[in-house]
């Protein structure tokens, strides 16, 4: 029996920003600061159910405004949410400053990220409490830093709109998939239980000051949230912990999809059919171990059934390890090895359930002719 391992990763991009009005008492008819909703595709793990914000859904801006080179802090784990997902409210309100030269905004979301840890409004430097994964909580995003500059004589900041905050992941998005090889077509293959375990759940976000890093919602690049994970403990993900869960049992098995068209060649192939264990599983980025500890390295475990009719049925577990796993769905495992889960990215894994059927041929062994025969005279 053989299992063929294959990742493929593309990275998950989102972008998003808010609406709503601001305070700094000044004179009627100065304008509110609001935060505009620019949203690109979320992943699903954003809000249950959805690909985009909606009730209930928040973030905690911080900011600052410059005057004659003097900061001071005007937003400092200021709540702005939605009830609709585009109309976005905080208070007390802040107004733009005629006499300031810029602003800068970041922002995390949910809310409770930076409310439950530490910000620096000047510099948006983030230090999380301890985060907990249990698998389908909603996604976590770092704003882009944000600067507007006055833009007219007149002194108005962006026309007075609203700002437009660029959201990103900080967190990794996964799904597990299991098909069988054609050399099974003619056995029903069932899974009854699978698991990721040894896997890192817990640790503490902390985002540099830097707002460095290129991404998809910025291609210029500088702005982006530079944001690393600490270690802490480890835990196991089945198929109910996903954001949409799936049962899987010994009294609720899965049957599992052929793939056809395996085994495949070249990055560009893409897998045929599969059947989804483990579906929009958010998770702690992470470093996959290479030292193959089975109570420490990252690994997957499968318990599967191959039945024949009239053929009986057999039962089988088996473990890979996450580091195992390579780019190209084809029968070895000698192609660019996954390494890690990093923020931002989805991840999918496909594992390729083989067995070879256990065959018999026949053939007859010739006469031994005796020499001569043997004899005998009876007078």
């Amino acid at each position: 029996m053989r299992m063929k391992k294959l990742l493929i990763l593309s990275a998950a991009v989102l972008g998003a920003v808010a609406c709503s009005n601001t305070y700094e008492v000044k004179t009627a008819p100065e304008k509110a600061i609001g935060f505009g909703t620019w949203t690109e595709t979320l992943t699903k793990a954003r809000e249950q159910g959805s690909n985009d914000f909606t009730n209930g859904d928040d973030f905690a801006v911080y900011g600052f405004k410059v005057n004659s080179s003097t900061n001071t802090i005007v937003f400092d784990d200021v709540t702005v949410s939605t009830t609709d997902g585009n109309s976005w409210k905080y208070s007390p309100v802040r107004y733009w400053d005629p006499s300031a030269t810029s602003y800068t905004f970041y922002a995390v979301s949910p809310a409770s990220v930076g409310t439950a840890g530490t910000v620096n409004p000047e510099t948006g430097e983030m230090t999380s409490a301890s985060i907990t994964f249990a698998g389908n909580d909603n996604d976590i995003l770092v704003a882009d830093k944000t600067t507007v500059n006055k833009t007219d004589g007149s002194g108005n900041f962006n026309n007075y709109g609203k700002v437009k905050m660029v959201f990103n992941h900080v967190v990794s998005l996964v799904d597990v998939k299991v098909k069988k090889a054609p050399t099974l077509h003619d056995a029903t293959v069932t899974v009854t239980a699978l698991s990721l375990d040894n896997i890192e759940n817990n640790g503490v976000m902390t985002v540099s000051a830097d707002y460095n890093k290129s991404t998809t919602a910025t291609p210029a690049g500088a702005n982006g949230p530079v944001a690393t994970w600490s270690t802490d403990t480890k835990a196991s993900y089945g198929p109910a912990n996903g954001v949409e869960p799936i049962t899987v049992s010994e009294s609720s098995p899965i049957t599992i999809a052929e793939d056809t068209t395996f085994p495949g060649s070249g990055e560009s192939y893409t897998p045929g059919a599969s059947t989804p264990l483990i579906n929009s599983l958010v998770v702690k980025p992470q470093t996959f171990s290479t030292a193959k500890d089975p109570a420490a390295s990252q690994k997957l475990t499968i318990t599967y059934k191959i039945s024949v009719t009239g053929g009986g049925e057999n039962t089988y577990t088996g473990s890979v390890w996450l580091a195992d796993f390579d780019k190209i769905d084809d029968t070895d495992q000698e192609d660019t090895k996954v390494a890690a889960w990093e923020a931002g990215k989805h991840y999918v894994f496909y594992l390729t359930l083989g067995a070879n059927s256990i065959n018999f041929t026949a053939s007859i062994n010739p006469w031994a002719e005796v020499i001569n025969g043997y004899n005998y005279l009876l007078n």
